[in-house]
């Protein structure tokens, strides 16, 4: 009995630290959980990304902060991502998504098979076209409006990130229509 008590607690030990996830890295301050649902004109984006910068940057919250948003629009936040959650303070919140048009290309070819499958798409006439469907006012940390502020303890946030735009993704662009 004495060594199924023992086994029992350390397997519950393992467990519980399992539940935390990773350990964070020695000068991160402590993270607060934070999700942050995405909104577009009163509908949930999916699909879009997240990213946060201290509004006052300062030697305990230098960290990059972000996430991307699920089905429902809802982002959970990570720190360096991998660690959940965000240091306490206020951020401006740069939004971005792109959505494909059309029937996407298959990968580049490797390989006789691969080269066969590409041939057969080309040949098709099928198109695919991306396009930015935030408005770049929003899409970096530069131009953006949007903030939240995170606390201590749980923090469900909601932000509106304007009406959807339909901006065509060049070749070579990045976000905002960066070109690099």
């Amino acid at each position: 009995m004495k060594y199924f008590n023992t086994l029992l607690l350390f397997t519950g030990a393992l467990l519980l630290g399992g539940c935390f996830g990773p350990k964070t890295p020695d000068g991160m301050p402590k993270l607060e959980p934070v999700t942050v649902t995405v909104l577009q004109g009163d509908v949930p984006l999916a699909n879009a990304t997240l990213n946060l910068k201290p509004l006052e940057p300062s030697t305990t919250n230098n960290f990059t902060c972000g996430g991307t948003t699920n089905e429902e629009g809802v982002a959970t936040i990570v720190t360096h991502g991998q660690y959940k959650g965000a240091p306490v303070g206020k951020y401006k919140v740069a939004v971005s998504c792109v959505v494909g048009e059309g029937t996407p290309p298959p990968p580049s070819p490797i390989d006789e098979e691969s080269a066969r499958v590409y041939k057969e798409y080309i040949d098709s006439g099928a198109t695919y076209e991306e396009f930015y469907v935030v408005d770049p006012e929003y899409s970096t940390i530069e131009s953006t409006s949007l903030e939240i502020e995170v606390v201590k303890g749980k923090n469900q946030l909601t932000i509106d990130c304007g009406e959807p735009v339909h901006i065509p993704v060049e070749q070579g662009q990045g976000a905002a229509g960066v070109i690099y």
